[in-house]
């Protein structure tokens, strides 16, 4: 067999009754029994303590206040259980809906949650090598399931919430009005720059100043205007991104080298359109303009 083990896992949603007698929507994902293998990284508390009665792990994430910020000890309910947090989870990211998370015993799990058909979400493979990837993958669609790895697994979860949701779709639309905003704005605000000192250009063309300097001129000038304005966005979004994940350190925004270039592309094509007009101005001009009344 190319699999040294399997393990399951569960994920259900569930109501959590707080002490204050409140309710609040929960995801409660339960671990294997004996490995607990999935098990977050804990900031308080001990991972052997889940084996405890009734015991919970809580993730300290952007949604852990809407438990009341629970601490090691405290006690709740779900589905008129008893529940005791024995542990402070991190994890890198939070979850995307909103509902805090709690973390417990697979078997705890289906104890306390109400039973559908299949109560397996998903199971965990450990394969005995990279190279048995490609025969579990086969195996397992022969069985009319899919096998993933990590990388394809969240590869097609954001693939899911770009194109499948309107998460994506909005995200889209904001970037093209931003720049369309950004092109119309820049481009009108440099052809005035133009027409504001056209009888400048008219007196360096009066002076011997070719069609090539002149351009030369304007598109460093658009240059030059294009990345200061780039390293001022991109410095302010560092400094929001860095005080959001100062406030929420489960924020998971970030810049990589891919957004940085398409950003740079972005400004590029915004500085040469808007130049693109002035220069047509600058070349139609004649000398002789400098010396109109």
């Amino acid at each position: 067999m190319p699999v040294v083990e399997t393990v399951p896992v569960g994920v259900a949603n569930s109501l959590v009754k707080l002490d204050d007698g409140t309710y609040q929507a929960a995801t409660i994902v339960g671990l294997d029994d004996a490995s607990l293998y999935g098990r977050p990284r804990l900031l308080e508390g001990n991972i052997e303590d889940l084996y405890g009665e009734n015991a919970f792990v809580v993730v300290k994430d952007g949604d852990y206040p809407k438990l009341g910020s629970p601490r090691v000890g405290t006690e709740f309910e779900v589905n008129d259980h008893r529940g005791v947090i024995v542990g402070v989870a991190d994890v890198a990211s939070g979850g995307l809906f909103g509902t805090p998370t709690l973390y417990t015993t697979y078997n705890r799990a289906l104890q306390y949650l109400p039973n559908p058909r299949f109560t397996i979400s998903y199971v965990l493979v450990q394969p005995k090598s990279a190279s048995e990837i490609p025969k579990i993958k086969e195996q397992v669609k022969s069985l009319g399931y899919l096998a993933l790895t990590k990388d394809e697994f969240v590869d097609r979860t954001s693939s899911f919430y770009m194109w499948q949701t309107g998460m994506g779709i909005n995200i889209m639309i904001v970037a093209i009005m931003s720049f369309i905003v950004g092109l119309s704005i820049s481009g009108q605000t440099f052809y005035t720059f133009v027409l504001e000192n056209i009888d400048k250009f008219a007196a360096l063309k009066a002076m011997g100043a070719n069609n090539r300097e002149l351009i030369m001129m304007i598109l460093s000038q658009a240059g030059f205007t294009a990345l200061i304005g780039y390293g001022l966005g991109v410095g302010l979004c560092s400094f929001m991104i860095t005080m959001a994940k100062m406030r929420l350190p489960s924020f998971a925004s970030q810049m990589s080298f891919l957004n940085l270039g398409l950003g740079l592309f972005m400004v590029v094509i915004i500085a040469g359109v808007s130049s693109y007009f002035g220069v047509r101005r600058v070349l139609k001009i004649e000398p002789f303009q400098v010396f109109r009344g």
